[in-house]
């Protein structure tokens, strides 16, 4: 299948095929044909994303619907090639990488080599990669964390950091000008804690930022399924003494030179433009590895408050030199790079095997449109 069917195919049935019931699909991308590396391809099949792959005797002794019937009732047809379609196992549902702790010391367990520095501690230079949450709406009842993913600049050199609405924006419940802290509850000791026991103590002691804007959320219900492209909201530096001449900077060293081209939009139509070998920084996994091998996802994520519907995302699945996924619950907010260090786009869920992450053209669009300042890049090395 040509690169500009697929894209057709997607953008005209995804949502109708993710939604059929009894399918058990949690997610439908393009991916190349034949298992070839997505950035060498000229052919492209249709993947569906399941929990767990299951032969046809599986799938009628459990009343499942067949990815070939859910395509052919979606689309209208059945698949032209066999080939044309394929299901991959996800190894679970797709859910958003948030509120997780693991020990420190066992940080180089949870995928690719450990970061050189604790991303889960204090920072007196503020960094991409490193810890946050709000805990305005939470703290003491309950502990959170996300990740700062990167940071932005206007024309009046206010700078921004970029995280998830779910990390930061409470998933469309936070006020403008909440208190964003860092590190994040979670990463606190129990004696920090007892030093900090209520929410103006907190603040006081770890506020980085003020709640900016933030890109609301469109929930699905029975009747209606609105489609998202991001999970994102930005928040405003304070004055709180940190060091903010690194902005540009990764916890684990490296920094970030720009912003990547979108990946399906290049000089030919049917073939992926840019690179596909990516990496992150986050909270819980530190630095890992990845590989792009879908584009133009779409995905139903399940939110504490409901189900959201998310189109044209990227799916990334970790390299053998991780042993473990590429991100991990606390991961939700981290930039995702190329190797020439360009942003690739905003991590925010995930299955145990496979990464959603929104473009960053996507991000970017909607951060100026939601914050109104049409100025906003992203702080550069």
């Amino acid at each position: 299948m040509k690169l500009s069917d697929a894209l057709e195919v997607i953008g005209d049935h995804g949502l109708d095929i993710l939604d059929t019931q009894g399918s058990g699909i949690e997610a439908v991308a393009i991916g190349s044909k034949d298992g070839k590396p997505l950035a060498q391809a000229t052919d492209f099949s249709i993947l569906a994303f399941v929990p767990k792959k299951l032969s046809k005797r599986e799938l009628s002794q459990n009343n499942i619907r067949s990815f070939d019937t859910v395509f052919a009732n979606s689309t209208g047809s059945p698949s032209q090639d066999p080939f044309d379609i394929d299901v991959v196992e996800s190894g679970g549902a797709f859910t958003i990488n948030s509120n997780f702790s693991v020990p420190r010391n066992q940080r180089g367990l949870y995928g690719g080599k450990p970061a050189t520095i604790d991303t889960q501690k204090w920072f007196s230079s503020l960094r991409c990669g490193i810890g946050c949450t709000n805990p305005v709406n939470s703290y003491p009842s309950s502990l959170s964390v996300g990740t700062i993913g990167f940071y932005l600049e206007d024309n009046q050199k206010n700078t921004y950091l970029v995280s998830n609405n779910h990390v930061i924006g409470g998933s469309n419940s936070a006020t403008i000008n909440d208190s964003i802290i860092q590190p994040g509850t979670l990463d606190l000791t129990g004696n920090e804690l007892n030093q900090m026991p209520t929410l103006n103590s907190l603040i006081a002691q770890l506020e980085i930022a003020k709640l900016t804007s933030t890109v609301k959320f469109k929930f699905s219900s029975s009747n209606n399924t609105p489609h998202n492209q991001v999970d994102a909201a930005i928040a405003k530096l304070t004055d709180s003494g940190r060091n903010k001449t690194e902005l540009a900077r990764l916890s684990f060293g490296g920094s970030i030179l720009g912003e990547a081209a979108p990946l399906a939009e290049g000089p030919n139509p049917e073939q992926i433009t840019g690179s596909t070998n990516v990496y992150k920084v986050g909270r819980t996994t530190g630095y890992t590895e990845g590989i792009v091998t879908a584009i133009a996802a779409t995905a139903k994520i399940n939110y504490p408050t409901g189900k959201v519907h998310f189109t044209d995302q990227i799916v990334i699945t970790p390299t053998l030199d991780n042993v473990g996924p590429f991100s991990d619950r606390g991961d939700s907010g981290s930039g995702v790079l190329n190797e020439h260090h360009e942003l690739v786009g905003l991590l925010f869920a995930g299955s145990p095997k496979n990464t959603l992450v929104n473009p960053i053209h996507h991000v970017m669009d909607q951060l100026r449109t939601v914050s109104n300042i049409p100025s906003l890049r992203v702080i550069t090395a």
